[in-house]
């Protein structure tokens, strides 16, 4: 892929952006992971979209293994996007 960054679309309905690793293999690896988490304001009942960063969880994961079946697609993150602009902030 000519893109760093690649969105996964997981069977369980997941998004993940990330650095995808061995796709076509069994068990792909995401690094440097990244997904969409919704928030609702109570007083607005505005609902607002942050990228977040995997990695702060308990367990601190530095990667996701996932099985290949649970894949329904892969798409490119274009460098220029909005999901690239917000990953390059992130990691600011």
């Amino acid at each position: 892929m000519t893109t760093p960054y690649q969105a996964v679309l997981l069977s369980n309905g997941s998004a993940y952006f990330g650095k995808l690793e061995g796709l076509g293999t069994p068990w792909p690896v995401l690094k440097d992971v990244f997904y969409v988490q919704s928030a609702q304001n109570p007083e607005t009942k505005a609902v607002s979209n942050i990228l977040v960063k995997r990695g702060k969880e308990w367990h601190s994961p530095d990667r996701m293994i996932l099985n290949a079946n649970t894949i329904l697609f892969v798409e490119p993150v274009k460098p220029g996007s909005r999901v690239a602009e917000l990953i390059s902030q992130a990691k600011q």
